[in-house]
């Protein structure tokens, strides 16, 4: 098994127990305390793991340009923006298919790795994708009435736009983290990649904070006071992080976040297992495709 496959497993393991840590934090302190958790609490671990790589291989931190700032200020807005839609989009759906929805993302990332970095996926891969978004879609409107004007009606819907421009800033996101990673002109590719990670969850941190201070200052505060729930939160922020950037560095966008979705696997048995969400025949059917949709990546 090539090393991106690894990494990107881990992050979609370690995603999907931060997502449901988020899910539980929402009745506590909020939509905006629980997306911001996420970053505030997986600073101190994306700094340590940095230092600790840096020291243990005497390696110096990559020198940054402003074509680094800006992908990686540009990435970290997105996956702000992202994390507010996907909490928002759990009030509509239940877990698992609130996950499905932000899949949409594994398409909409190759459309843009394409314009930006100018990677274009395989014919194998391409087929892949296709499959993962039809059982996504699958997934979004099992539950709709059925026949053409049902469909319609179903995409016409708010959580349809809300499922997709959650998978929209993701798939952003994704590829501007991989050009800002490739933007640092020095250091070994662990080191870069975990550099760009905690400038984002920096970035991320200082933004979001000033915003819910002002705004929103009841949930800012009590993002602190619940510390000891939060805190697994950002350890599973970090690790989420700092694995999907080292697979970003390793492979294109589009076949990492394809591997990916291993996440709404794991996801399942969190919905069942912890929120105890009954899952339809439609959606074992759908999540059996996905299957197909990863293999396939795995064997291109």
């Amino acid at each position: 098994m090539e090393l991106w496959v690894v990494f990107a497993f881990v992050a979609a393991t370690t995603q999907t127990l931060r997502s449901a840590g988020q899910k539980q934090m929402k009745s506590v302190i909020g939509d905006f305390g629980a997306s911001y958790i996420r970053f505030s609490y997986a600073l101190p671990f994306a700094a340590l793991w940095l230092w600790v790589w840096a020291s243990f291989h005497d390696l110096a931190l990559p020198e940054t340009d402003m074509r680094f700032w800006f992908w990686v200020s540009l990435g970290g807005l997105a996956q702000v923006i992202f994390t507010f839609l996907l909490l928002t989009l759990f009030n509509h759906r239940n877990f698992a298919a609130g996950t499905a929805f932000s899949k949409t993302e594994v398409l909409q990332a190759a459309i843009f790795e394409a314009l930006i970095i100018g990677e274009i996926v395989s014919f194998q891969v391409g087929i892949a994708i296709f499959i993962g978004v039809m059982a996504i879609l699958m997934l979004s409107f099992h539950k709709s009435e059925l026949g053409l004007s049902g469909l319609y009606t179903s995409l016409l819907s708010p959580q349809t736009g809300l499922g997709l421009a959650t998978g929209a800033f993701l798939g952003l996101s994704t590829v501007s983290f991989r050009a800002a990673t490739e933007a640092l002109g020095t250091g070994d590719l662990v080191l870069r990649a975990s550099m760009s990670a905690f400038c984002s969850t920096l970035l991320q941190t200082i933004v979001m904070g000033i915003v819910l201070a002002i705004f929103v200052r009841k949930e800012f505060i009590g993002s602190f006071i619940h510390w000891k729930r939060c805190l697994p939160v950002g350890l599973f922020g970090a690790i989420t992080t700092a694995c999907w950037f080292i697979a970003f560095a390793l492979e294109n966008v589009a076949s990492v976040r394809a591997v990916g979705q291993v996440e709404l696997l794991i996801t399942l048995i969190v919905s069942g297992s912890i929120f105890k969400e009954r899952i339809s025949r439609i959606e074992l059917i759908a999540i059996s495709l996905l299957v197909v949709s990863i293999l396939l990546v795995l064997f291109s």
